[in-house]
């Protein structure tokens, strides 16, 4: 797995789901034992994680730690998923992404993803055939964000999402034939979105945090915390151009202060895309 040369890691939970995926790009099987199936080529690394949050945490997890050495990868979730009115087969990338167990949300930064619609996709344990409060419905979407904003920029993680089942067609409908087909008739939309974060990607330089240091260096920071830390600054430094240390005329006592002082100052800031 170290040898590859991936920027561009897929994450499927179903091997039907991939099936369209490996054809297409041409992945080979990775014949070494691991966890979980994976698929690649020169450009591209596809893992089967299996289906549910757990596993698709893991399968995010592990491949990404066996590529350290890639900064800032584009991570994709490629799936199957509910929605109440729309047509079965249609694509749809996450807009927000919430784990309705534990009620954390994510938004997923859409910057070009032009010519697909956009929705809330609510990741559940099990199957939700539920469609009254409308928006998508999967099983792995929260997991795969959850772990994959550890490992690159929230601009290069997405979820893609093909209609399987509505409120009047059926979960019990579902096979993988048919699974197969829908992906299959989507690739093309989809590899436009690879391609447009493989290119974003190649934009996005590393932003210099001089105030990271200042900050650890002066206050108590645990390992998340540190994560956390360089996550929200690197934020402001994007949406304000500036030192957020600088800015700042609040005296605070540990690391925690800051932390929670950062994380509104971020959020008070105006996001124009």
């Amino acid at each position: 797995m170290n040898q590859n040369t991936s920027k561009l890691f897929v994450f499927v939970a179903l091997e039907c789901e991939a099936k369209a995926l490996i054809n297409h790009f041409k992945l080979k099987k990775d014949n070494a034992k691991h966890p979980f199936s994976i698929y690649s080529n020169d450009n591209m690394t596809l893992t089967v994680t299996g289906v549910g949050k757990v596993a698709m945490a893991g399968g995010v997890a592990y491949v990404l730690a066996a590529y350290p050495e890639v900064k800032q990868p584009v991570l994709i979730n490629v799936g199957i998923a509910g929605h109440k009115t729309s047509e079965i087969g249609s694509l749809f990338i996450a807009s927000k992404v919430t784990d309705v167990e534990s009620g954390r949300v994510f938004y997923p930064q859409l910057i070009g993803a032009k010519g697909i619609a956009s929705d809330e996709i609510k990741s559940t344990v099990l199957p939700n055939t539920d469609y009254s409060e409308g928006g998508l419905n999967d099983m792995e979407a929260s997991a795969f964000y959850e772990i994959a904003v550890k490992f690159s920029s929230c601009e290069l993680i997405h979820c893609l999402k093909v209609v399987s089942d509505n409120e009047t067609s059926s979960i019990e409908g579902i096979n993988a034939k048919n699974v197969v087909e829908w992906v299959d008739k989507q690739l093309g939309s989809c590899e436009k979105v690879f391609e447009h974060l493989l290119h974003l990607r190649d934009l996005i330089v590393p932003i210099e945090l001089p105030e990271y240091i200042i900050i650890i260096d002066r206050w108590h920071f645990t390992v998340s915390g540190k994560v956390k830390l360089k996550a929200l600054l690197k934020r402001w430094r994007v949406l304000a151009s500036s030192n957020w240390l600088k800015n700042s005329t609040v005296e605070y006592v540990t690391g925690k202060d800051i932390l929670r002082q950062l994380a509104v100052d971020v959020e008070s800031l105006e996001v124009n895309l």
